[in-house]
């Protein structure tokens, strides 16, 4: 059997476009595999950017973290603390003219190095008074944050509501609490015993 020119062209022809098809179902998912891992890369690229960025200004945050301990108060270990932050939030509320019908504290937490209590307090007054109650929490710096606030209104054009007081603070040993008493005196002293 013969086979014409014409034939041989087609032969040649739907050759090339069987091994065209084939390579293209082969190569198309590693392209595309390729595609996402230079996506991917360009991201990486970016995150390292910022990171390097982000730790060539860790002297600047460093700085600014050491500013706010210092703000910090500091209590010894074992003071029991609530009570005074309790005190502190009712001063500033009735400097402001705001009424807390109670104030009730919850569990000192750890958070790093730092340690907090929560404050729930509910409250009536004006709006007026809370403004000025919450600007000056405000100013106590880091050591106070108001969180989950409630208003509701009242019959009277007062308001009503409560608020979380997150308290931070730092904590110190306490001298002498691991030491012995020390007497001076006779051998048969009750203290020296």
């Amino acid at each position: 059997m013969k086979v014409s020119s014409r034939e041989m062209v087609l032969i040649w022809i739907t050759g090339f476009v069987a091994l065209a098809g084939v390579t293209y179902l082969l190569v198309d998912p590693q392209l595309k595999e390729w595609n996402s891992l230079d996506t991917k890369k360009q991201e990486s690229a970016r995150q390292v950017a910022n990171l390097k960025r982000l730790i060539s200004q860790a002297p600047k945050w460093d700085s600014k973290l050491a500013e706010q301990k210092k703000k910090l108060p500091t209590h010894p270990q074992g003071k029991d603390v609530t009570t005074d932050l309790q005190i502190l939030i009712e001063r500033l509320a009735k400097a402001n003219g705001l009424n807390l019908i109670s104030r009730e504290a919850g569990k000192e937490t750890l958070r790093g190095n730092m340690y907090e209590v929560s404050v729930n307090c509910k409250w009536d007054g004006k709006l007026e008074s809370l403004t000025r109650f919450l600007f000056d929490l405000q100013k106590e710096d880091v050591i106070l944050d108001v969180s989950e606030l409630i208003i509701s209104p009242n019959e009277k054009k007062v308001l009503r509501g409560g608020f979380v007081v997150y308290c931070s603070y730092s904590r110190v040993p306490s001298a002498g609490v691991d030491k012995k008493i020390e007497t001076k005196g006779p051998k048969n002293d009750v203290l020296s015993q």
